[in-house]
């Protein structure tokens, strides 16, 4: 991936559930690398992303001020940190993640989407789900992108040929 701008487009081929959330990650050169750490994720510089779901897109405002080499990443790091309190529906104090923010940026920089306020007009149709991330500089060789996309049911998408599944 040698590139500023980034957008992957998760085709949904099974029932049409809702996406709760989306959870987005990226990885330089750990792919069948043993040296490397697998459960380590990188930042890639990135400075913005959002998911489209069919023309709605998430979250409404940029992070335009993310920026991870000047320590500016506050609002992704919040997003991150209460995703379990409200996946989970639990107080603050019972889900806290333990995740400093100097560990997300050095370890588990991972975008969390929020995407359970949806219009009903979506709950019978499939939808089109569309990542897309800018960067400050190119992505190095080796980048691979992850996402996992929490549903009610099981989804099954295709990215470059490949199929994978999630199942809830």
């Amino acid at each position: 991936m040698q590139t500023r701008n980034f957008t992957w487009r998760l085709s949904v081929k099974l029932a049409p559930e809702k996406p709760r959330w989306i959870i987005v990650a990226f990885q330089t050169d750990k792919s069948g690398n043993q040296e490397h750490n697998p459960s380590i994720f990188d930042h890639c510089n990135l400075t913005n992303m959002f998911v489209m779901l069919n023309s709605r897109r998430y979250p409404e405002i940029d992070y335009d001020d993310t920026n991870f080499t000047q320590q500016k990443f506050s609002r992704v790091y919040g997003d991150a940190a209460v995703f379990r309190t409200k996946f989970y529906h639990l107080e603050d104090l019972i889900s806290n993640p333990n995740i400093t923010p100097a560990d997300y940026k050095e370890l588990f920089p991972m975008y969390v989407f929020d995407v359970t306020k949806q219009s009903e007009k979506l709950k019978n149709s499939v939808t089109d789900i569309q990542i897309k991330a800018q960067l400050s500089e190119n992505a190095a060789e080796n980048t691979e992108a992850f996402a996992v996309v929490i549903s009610n049911k099981s989804l099954i998408f295709q990215s470059d040929g490949n199929k994978m599944g999630v199942e809830y």
